[in-house]
């Protein structure tokens, strides 16, 4: 599956040719202790950090500065990317650059540093970070882009936008606001408590071999989708929401309040049911059993693999449900 955020801090890095080193306000450089830098940027910023391996910290605070440190880093850098004449003004873009202290006599700041760093940004700050093996954690920003092939990502309290994408790893993301997109090839995806932050956010995970779990999300735009693994969604619907379910082998549970108003919109498998606590008024009738095939007794029929296309309302039907389960059944449980 595409991972944007890998593909979007891979995208930044390489655009860091031609840029210049920025000036470090504070330095702090004693053996066997955390190297620490910080640096005076805009309320908005963008930073990016990227290392091979390693564990990523980042939280926002109410400063206009960036604080990183890390105990495994040999150094410690900012490369200013953004094309401003004054470089007195704070830098709007910048990125960490990390050398830990296995690297050569020649400084290499390309991403393939194996160590642990924590990074202070402004809350409005965008960040993008991306680890080859090691866990992520981003709380308090503005937004969030964050890659791992392997390791768990944990975003909390962004407000704008999250995309985050693990190869081998879950993903978590609370509290949170704006646009979503978060995708796991090997890992399960939890959601907790995001709602919009304009008309126009939309909210899209999907995993290939993991459960995928979401509680009150107020977004009204919903795609989850799994190949192999269980989608359950707990929480009370948007007015007029649209809600779409994919799952290949798995089956897709839907906990609502008693009181949930929608169309459902359904294919399963003719060897498994839709089970409803709600009362559903069906719009079309269940099709006929299909006719036995002419064929000699020496030559079995093959039996053909079969979709039941239903669609019933709930209430007035003010959100909209849409739910392909190929593999599994699809439930609707009252809370």
């Amino acid at each position: 599956m595409k991972l944007f955020a890998v593909c979007a801090v891979a995208g930044l890095i390489v655009s860091l040719a031609g840029s210049t080193l920025a000036h470090d306000e504070n330095k702090t450089d004693k053996p066997g202790e955390k190297i620490e830098r910080s640096l005076p940027v805009d309320s908005q910023a963008t930073v990016t950090l990227c290392v091979a391996s390693g564990t990523l910290t980042v939280h926002g605070w109410d400063k206009n500065e960036i604080r990183v440190r890390s105990t495994d880093a040999a150094q410690i850098e900012f490369r200013r990317i953004d094309k401003i004449k004054d470089t007195t003004k704070p830098a709007a873009r910048v990125d960490v650059m990390v050398m830990d202290k296995t690297a050569s006599v020649k400084p290499r700041f390309d991403c393939q540093a194996v160590a642990s760093v924590e990074m202070e940004v402004p809350v409005g700050a965008t960040v993008q970070v991306q680890t080859r093996d090691g866990d992520i954690e981003i709380v308090g920003v503005s937004a969030a882009y964050a890659g791992s092939q392997n390791g768990d990502i944990t975003i909390e309290r962004a407000t704008k936008l999250v995309e985050a994408g693990s190869i081998g790893g879950s993903i978590a993301l609370r509290n949170s606001s704006g646009r979503v997109n978060l995708s796991s090839a090997g890992g399960g995806i939890e959601v907790i408590n995001v709602r919009s932050a304009t008309d126009e956010d939309t909210f899209e995970v999907g995993t290939v071999s993991g459960d995928i779990q979401l509680e009150h999300v107020g977004i009204p735009k919903v795609l989850a989708k799994t190949v192999n693994g269980t989608v359950t969604m707990s929480g009370p619907l948007a007015k007029a929401g649209n809600y779409v379910f994919n799952n290949v082998t798995g089956d897709v549970v839907l906990e609502l309040p008693h009181d949930a108003s929608f169309q459902l919109n359904a294919k399963v498998s003719e060897k498994h049911n839709i089970v409803s606590d709600f009362p559903l008024k069906y719009l079309n009738e269940p099709p006929p059993p299909p006719a036995k095939p002419k064929s000699s007794p020496e030559v079995p029929p093959v039996p053909a693999y079969v979709l039941r296309r239903v669609t019933a309302i709930c209430g007035s039907g003010d959100a909209s449900i849409t739910v392909a389960s190929f593999g599994g059944t699809v439930r609707l449980k009252k809370i």
